[in-house]
């Protein structure tokens, strides 16, 4: 009997080389010198990650193995992809272990499966909290880098929130900052000809 739909699409989503938008195509791409996000199959290319100089792994899914936990350090974020998933609840967490990973002059693989949905909800929510920007402009940046992002209509809901927590926060830093720095350090740049780029120095924040 043939598969059906959906069956087919969950067996492609399940092994990177036969998905659609080829999510292994190149490798890992860099979000910032020390934020990198891709998929699983990036994940387990040992050869990839250790070209990137990448130290330690964000593992934002409930199955996907990790490969090298005696050469790399890991955490795990158990989320499914689907909309009944809480990944909100995870950004603090997910946030501060990048920041960890960055302060010790480190690089993270931020991955899912398909490096598609999960891990780009992920990045986004980092990108917004530390620079301050919006989901929109947050999503632009990252999706010049990695075009096929596409978060589930229950992440970007999400993240909707997420921003209306950041703006929220970051006006007040604003008010009570005698100059914009913190603005200006934290803003997302558009280029017309060269696509998206960080202001000034943005992961001194």
């Amino acid at each position: 009997s043939s598969s059906t739909g959906a069956e087919l699409l969950q067996c492609k989503l399940q092994s990177p080389r036969n998905h659609p938008f080829r999510t292994d195509v190149g490798g890992p791409v860099e979000i910032l010198p020390f934020l990198y996000l891709g998929s699983a199959y990036h994940a387990a290319r040992r050869d990839m990650l250790d070209t990137l100089g990448i130290t330690a792994l964000l593992n934002v899914s409930s199955d996907c193995p990790n490969h090298f936990e005696g050469h790399y350090q890991y955490k795990c974020i158990p989320v499914e992809d689907n909309h009944k998933a809480d990944i909100s609840s995870w950004f603090m967490e997910a946030i501060e272990y990048i920041d960890l990973v960055k302060d010790c002059h480190g690089r993270v693989l931020v991955h899912c499966q398909a490096g598609i949905s999960r891990s780009a909800t992920i990045c986004l929510a980092y990108l917004m909290m530390k620079k301050r920007v919006k989901l929109e402009e947050a999503f632009e940046f990252v999706k010049q880098r990695r075009s096929i992002i596409s978060p589930n209509f229950s992440f970007m809901g999400q993240l909707l929130q997420f921003e209306s927590q950041v703006l929220a926060t970051s006006c007040a830093t604003e008010a009570a900052s005698p100059s914009g720095t913190l603005r200006e350090r934290g803003k997302l740049c558009r280029h017309s000809s060269l696509g998206w780029s960080l202001g000034s120095e943005p992961w001194e924040l």
